[in-house]
Parts: C-alpha cells; sequence; structure tokens
C-alpha cells in the first residue's frame, strides 16, 4: 500500500501550495497590468457601484471563480503608490469581479481620477489575489498617496480613514470642491461585515 501513501503525501503537498500559487499567479498578473501599462506611451450609478461591491467583497465570491472573470476586459488607467506600505497596484476602469481580480477599480459614478469631485478606487483586501489593500489600516494621516495616468503624477495625502457599513453611501458623494480619492476595501479581510475607508486630499499635480 506504498502507492497510496505516495498519493496521500502528494495531495497533501498540493493543498498546502496551492493557496501560495494562486497568490503568486494574481501577484504576477498586476506586475504585468504595470508593466503593460507602463510601456504604452450621479447618486443611481453611486447605487449601482455600492452594490456591486456587496456582491464583490463577500466571502462567497471572493473564493468562486468563473470563466468569465479570469480576464479583466476594461483597459488599465493608471497605477496607484503607497511608500509606507510598499504598494503598487494598477488601476482599471470600473470596480468588477473580473478587474478586482488583478487590480484596483475606479468606481463607476464617481468623479474622474485628478478632476474636482471625489474618486473612488476600490480593491480587494485578500491574500488570495496578491498585495493589493492587505496592508491599507497600516497608512495614517499625512501619508502620501501617489497616481499615475498616462498624462499626469497626482500626490494626494490622507487626511482621515473610516470603518463604515456597506450601506452607508456618504463616502462616495461627490459634495466636496477640492479633488480627492477614497479607497475602498472590506473589514475585516474574512467575513466582512464593514468597509475600511480611507481618504486623501490632492496636493500635487504634475503633467508628463
Amino acid at each position: 500500500m506504498k502507492w497510496l501513501a505516495y498519493v496521500l503525501i502528494v495531495v497533501g503537498i498540493t493543498t498546502m501550495l496551492y493557496p501560495k500559487a494562486k497568490s503568486m499567479y494574481y501577484s504576477y498578473q498586476e506586475e504585468k497590468l504595470l508593466e503593460n501599462w507602463e510601456s504604452a506611451s450621479a447618486d443611481s450609478l453611486i447605487q449601482e457601484s455600492s452594490q456591486q461591491l456587496d456582491d464583490i467583497f463577500s466571502e462567497k465570491n471572493r473564493l468562486k471563480e468563473t470563466e468569465g472573470s479570469k480576464r479583466a476586459k476594461s483597459s488599465i488607467i493608471g497605477k496607484l503608490s503607497i511608500n509606507k506600505i510598499d504598494l503598487t497596484i494598477p488601476i482599471m476602469e470600473g470596480a468588477s469581479q473580473a478587474n478586482l481580480k488583478v487590480a484596483a477599480g475606479h468606481m463607476k459614478g464617481t468623479s474622474p481620477i485628478g478632476e474636482t469631485g471625489n474618486a473612488a478606487i476600490a480593491a480587494h483586501r485578500s491574500y488570495t489575489y496578491g498585495k493589493q489593500f492587505n496592508r491599507l489600516p497600516e497608512v495614517e494621516s499625512g501619508d502620501l498617496i501617489q497616481v499615475e495616468t498616462t498624462q499626469k503624477i497626482l500626490t494626494y495625502k490622507i487626511t482621515e480613514k473610516l470603518l463604515v457599513l456597506p450601506t452607508d453611501l456618504s463616502v462616495l458623494q461627490n459634495n466636496t470642491n477640492e479633488s480627492i480619492i477614497t479607497l475602498i476595501t472590506c473589514h475585516p479581510m474574512k467575513n466582512p461585515t464593514h468597509r475600511y475607508i480611507v481618504k486623501a486630499v490632492l496636493q500635487k499635480e504634475e503633467v508628463l
């Protein structure tokens, strides 16, 4: 029965390595998106986007893969960097399940990034999908966030951190005369019940 013992050993090793391999795969997808990008020289909408995040951030759907979600169809619009937590992540248009597997998503119905208003950017906080917003709670007021698009480098300063219920849409409202970004992820990482929010105000804009 030695063959059975060998089979059980192989199955055990495979089970242990699978989460790490999956994490490495999605990290590779993030890096590939960034490389490709760098080489290339409404209330109803907010409600819809928020409801979409309910599905995306749920534990059931985070662990579920479909054929249509294996490849993000929208184009990359920039990259977001936070040196404090050693984060660089591509940004894609739309906070869809497919996009958030390999990038952060700019939420439909919020202001364009860099313009006056509130631009909301959502990302997973799950070890399964590489770094993403795993360490977002470590940032503090005064820390800097940099967003690079094809035309500009935008530097934001963090002003506040919030923990809100999924039903609280006030964090997405465009009620400001400043240019701000709102970073959104789930909390806690497993069986999330709340949204972790980081807000930052534009401090500097450099034209490329």
